[in-house]
């Protein structure tokens, strides 16, 4: 069960106790197994040899990479040299195995270390306290990569209503070739969440990708000429759209877009993402969007009849993050480790003052704005933690209920405050996307025609945003 000449001198002690003993390479993959894994594990451990098992890595739907996850080292071992885990690994078979502490231990030096684990039952000692909310939280997340792996995209871990329910859609998705419409505000991951899909549900076929903001009708055709001439010389051949911004593409571009999936149906798949406002956010499921417009309704709502008809088979719904407050401690641990893991930086945990910042902060960018916010942590912590101190000012100076106390001093009608506000958060859009229109619109989670409107309707005696 020994994979290098190396170890072997070693293992053929191991190979003697009835110990659970492993070791992982510098590369992050398992090289020893003692014949005590096997027991545990209930079938033969060498299975398991040169598989990878790294903290953060990304996971595969084979039930051999799951175990050989579980297997993996907590991420605070690079710093403490040592680390305790509790370890639950899934089953390969029928044997469920027993839920076992493993002890890790780094030996030699930092490039070229080995990693050597022993599971079993230890009374010595317990975690300090101060890692306690971070072994717990790293506890929840690698259980929801093992149950989850099929789906394995930040954004969806947790154990909120929301979560689960955008699992569920995700996984519906993944298992049959169906069109798909995405419904989210701004920076929501529906890109992401989308290529997943694809990745699931037809890993082999063309993806061709489609801006649809910047899309005309002539654009587009050629855009999707490869496409077309692969489907007309091939019989056989399937080909998916993957189009961002289907609300905010040119309405005669998305008249041609149906015509295509109409002469290719079943063959020119549709994945979509489309802004909030075409979806009912509050309502029950995942499935109401608008339906029998006329064409003025049509060219206002931003979205074609033909194609609300096309992204209705299926749709998905990923609701802002303010909304999955409980998810966050998840997410931002998963954006964490997958930062960590690609080697950007020392800081392996998020201590509890952030992780309580991150919670109370509203997020009105959504995913899209704690990932960058992970990312600038990651740039700014210097060492192993990240600390408050770490994050964006603006999510460390965020005072809940700041924004109430200041309206108290200032008297507006309704209809005033919602002009004002409105037309701020407009113009603010407007001046960082460097006047493009299309994108501002992109980032309110409202049509370009929509954005045009309201700042038409603006009078010149209107009060400035």
């Amino acid at each position: 069960m020994v994979s290098g000449s190396g170890i072997r001198p070693f293992a053929r002690l191991l190979d003697k106790s009835k110990a659970s003993v492993w070791v992982i390479s510098p590369a992050g993959k398992l090289i020893y197994l003692s014949p005590g894994c096997s027991q545990w594990l209930g079938f033969d451990s060498a299975l398991l040899l040169d598989r990878r098992s790294v903290a953060g890595a990304p996971i595969s739907d084979d039930r051999l990479d799951l175990i050989a996850a579980a297997l993996a080292a907590p991420a605070e071992l690079r710093r403490r040299g040592t680390a305790s885990l509790r370890i639950t690994p899934p089953p390969y078979d029928l044997h469920r195995p027993e839920v076992r502490e493993a002890r890790f231990v780094r030996v030699g030096k930092e490039d070229n270390s080995l990693i050597l684990a022993v599971a079993g039952e230890f009374d010595d000692r317990i975690p300090e306290p101060d890692l306690k909310d971070a072994v717990a939280v790293r506890q929840q997340l690698d259980s929801w990569r093992r149950n989850h792996a099929a789906t394995a995209i930040n954004i969806t871990a947790g154990t909120s209503n929301e979560a689960v329910r955008l699992r569920r859609r995700i996984n519906v998705a993944a298992s049959t070739r169906t069109d798909v419409g995405f419904f989210g505000p701004p920076g929501s991951g529906g890109e992401s969440i989308l290529m997943r899909i694809h990745e699931l549900s037809s890993p082999g076929e063309n993806l061709i990708s489609v801006d649809g903001p910047l899309m005309d009708s002539d654009l587009l055709d050629a855009t999707l000429m490869p496409a077309r001439h692969q489907l007309a010389e091939h019989k056989e051949a399937c080909v998916t759209a993957l189009v961002h911004g289907l609300d905010e593409m040119p309405f005669e571009a998305q008249q041609r877009l149906a015509g295509l999936l109409e002469t290719f149906s079943g063959r020119l798949r549709l994945l979509a993402s489309c802004g909030s406002q075409l979806i009912e956010l509050n309502a029950p499921t995942d499935d109401v969007i608008s339906e029998s417009l006329s064409l003025e309704e049509e060219r206002a709502r931003g979205l074609c009849s033909q194609l609300i008809d096309v992204i209705s088979s299926l749709t998905i719904v990923n609701r802002p993050l303010a909304m999955r407050v409980e998810d966050i401690p998840l997410i931002a641990t998963a954006m964490l480790d997958t930062r960590h893991a690609a080697g950007e930086g020392p800081a392996e945990r998020i201590n509890r003052a952030a992780l309580d910042a991150l919670v109370v902060y509203p997020w009105p960018h959504n995913f899209e704005e704690l990932e960058n916010a992970i990312r600038h942590s990651i740039r700014t912590a210097t060492g192993s933690v990240i600390a408050s101190e770490h994050l964006p000012l603006a999510i460390r100076s965020y005072q809940p209920g700041s924004t109430l106390k200041r309206a108290k001093h200032t008297i507006l009608s309704l209809d005033d405050a919602i002009q004002r506000y409105e037309l701020r958060l407009i113009t603010e859009a407007i001046e960082s996307a460097d006047g493009n229109r299309a994108e501002a619109a992109r980032r309110l989670g409202i049509s370009r025609a929509r954005l045009i409107r309201r700042l038409e309707d603006r009078s010149p005696s209107s009060p400035s945003p």
